[in-house]
């Protein structure tokens, strides 16, 4: 059904990096329509980011709520929830005719690199805002996430070694040492030629997406086609 809806719209549109303007001490790049789907954190629905969307629709990005109203994690399952997130970004997609920029907040952002394997014509790239990506190692994790990922919440070991396994797309996780929510140490994904850790120095879990350097960063990185992708510089 992916490949259907991409061979629709084929070709993309190769996109430049655009002009920026200065924010204080950080950037915000211009975006020329580039689609970014927002996914909320846990326990939060389109309100909780309301701002970080308008933030990024201001700068000229094509912002799209999830659709699924508040995160309770998979209640129902997890191949039923992104089953629900593939539809979402299929909707993006088909509307904007451009690859689709993923970002999760917190536990949504492991929902986006699922939704990228099973979507990646369609997806540019996955943004992690203080999601804890380690949540599933044997050490550290939050027993009460850890939960929300068990057999009985229908996750399966499968399931949970190919959530191990990094997105083919390019990766940028974000995230602060003060998270008070998410140790930093479950935040920082295994670095490569297309993946990165950017380290914002936020007070609190938070205030991470609405961040200076944050913005910068999202905007630094949708603003800039993949062919061109190196590690992010504030």
């Amino acid at each position: 059904m992916v490949h259907d809806v991409l061979e629709a719209w084929l070709p993309l549109r190769l996109l430049n990096a655009q002009p920026s303007r200065r924010n204080g001490a950080h950037r915000v790049y211009f975006g020329d329509g580039q689609p970014i789907l927002v996914m909320p954190e846990f326990g939060g629905g389109a309100e909780t980011t309301s701002k970080f969307r308008r933030v990024l629709r201001e700068a000229g990005f094509a912002t799209h709520d999830w659709g699924l109203g508040a995160d309770n994690g998979p209640v129902n399952g997890l191949s039923p929830l992104l089953r629900q997130i593939e539809e979402r970004v299929i909707d993006v997609f088909e509307a904007d005719r451009r690859a689709v920029t993923l970002v999760g907040l917190g536990l949504s952002g492991i929902y986006a690199r699922e939704v990228a394997k099973r979507t990646t014509p369609l997806v540019s790239r996955v943004i992690t805002i203080g999601t804890p990506l380690r949540i599933l190692d044997a050490a550290g994790s939050c027993a009460m996430l850890r939960a929300l990922f068990a057999p009985e919440a229908g996750v399966g070991s499968a399931a949970i070694n190919r959530m191990r396994q990094r997105p083919p797309v390019s990766c940028t996780s974000i995230y602060t040492v003060a998270d008070e929510a998410v140790p930093c140490d479950l935040a920082q994904d295994v670095e490569s030629l297309t993946s990165e850790n950017i380290v914002v120095p936020a007070h609190r879990h938070h205030d991470l997406a609405l961040h200076p350097m944050t913005i910068e960063a999202v905007t630094q990185r949708v603003s800039r086609p993949e062919p061109n992708w190196r590690s992010f510089d504030a």
